[in-house]
């Protein structure tokens, strides 16, 4: 029998998560909400699944499996909370909260739960990053020293909840910038500490809309976090040290993996499988986490130590460092 799912939240990314059940082996997408009347509206009519206004309403009529949250992130702790509680698998879109109390709230419901909760940290599924990864497993680089991750590009947040701190928590930083740090995590290790500085330039909201992090890892590297909004795409790019040479992806949706060896000064491409798009990754890992009853490769575990970096990097950007002496 095909897994049941729903969704919370009809807005821009609940229709890669609605797609995204379609195409995943064993699951239909059965009815979503949404306090807008519109949004229900269009879900019904281009998606063919049921609609609500209230979120509560549809869990009880519809009894799904498994549910995706694709609120703004100040709603994330109630609404997992008490899917978790009823027993619902929950893909969470990230970040997980928009604060670290509100993950530390996320993170026990599903250490008391009999269902599963995966935060939406769709790059760790990205081919790029998983070759990415898998060449610093197999110690292409040897001791990693330095990585650089920059998530760049011009978007209007003006009017959207990303540039509201009460429902955001973060501008920049908070959005794409939890995706680099958790990519970090992913390939490289946790972090130990953070330096920082985030705000607001060419956009009239509350939140951030450049910012850059630096930080040391557990393990020893150094890291360096770029994001905006405000920032041209071109500024894109992500390179990682080490003693044995460079790795680097140039082309970040598409690769090639390019490592240049210090032995040799010379460059090697290494194909990625782009065969599937992450989102396609995410929601099969979901389904074979929930069949197999284990943890997602990006769990409540792992979401939260990306909150607790980000928020911990707000924190050192409001201290604005050393003052240097005139």
């Amino acid at each position: 029998m095909a897994l049941r799912a729903a969704i919370i939240g009809l807005g821009g990314i609940s229709a890669a998560h609605i797609g995204g059940w379609k195409e995943a082996e064993g699951v239909e997408p059965v009815a979503g909400a949404d306090i807008a009347e519109e949004a229900v509206a269009r879900a019904e009519q281009q998606h063919g699944i049921a609609g609500y206004a209230d979120w509560r309403e549809m869990l009880d009529a519809e009894e799904p499996d498994l549910v995706s949250i694709c609120t703004p992130p100040f709603l994330h702790p109630e609404m997992a909370g008490e899917c978790l509680e009823r027993g619902v698998h929950v893909m969470c879109e990230k970040p997980m909260a928009a604060d670290v109390p509100g993950a530390e709230q996320m993170a026990a419901a599903a250490a008391d739960a009999d269902a599963i909760l995966q935060i939406a940290y769709c790059h760790r599924f990205h081919g790029p990053a998983m070759r990415m990864k898998q060449l610093i497993d197999d110690g292409i680089l040897g001791r990693p020293v330095f990585f650089r991750g920059a998530f760049c590009g011009l978007s209007n947040m003006e009017g959207n909840h990303r540039g509201v701190m009460a429902q955001a928590g973060g501008g920049a930083l908070m959005d794409n910038g939890s995706h680099a740090v958790d990519l970090y995590q992913y390939m490289l290790g946790r972090i130990a500490n953070v330096s920082c500085r985030a705000g607001t330039f060419l956009q009239d909201m509350e939140t951030d809309d450049v910012a850059v992090m630096l930080f040391e890892g557990e393990a020893g590297c150094y890291g360096e976090v770029l994001v905006g909004y405000s920032m041209p795409p071109q500024f894109t790019e992500w390179r990682i040290a080490g003693e044995k040479g460079v790795l680097a992806l140039e082309n970040y949706m598409a690769g090639p993996v390019r490592f240049w060896s210090a032995e040799t000064d010379e460059w090697t491409d290494h194909e990625c499988d782009t065969s599937r798009s992450r989102f396609q990754r995410q929601f099969a890992h979901f389904v074979e986490c929930i069949r197999e009853g284990t943890q997602p490769r990006s769990n409540a575990e792992t979401a939260l130590h990306t909150q607790r970096a980000i928020g911990a990097a707000y924190e050192a950007s409001r201290r604005k460092g050393v003052t240097v002496p005139v």
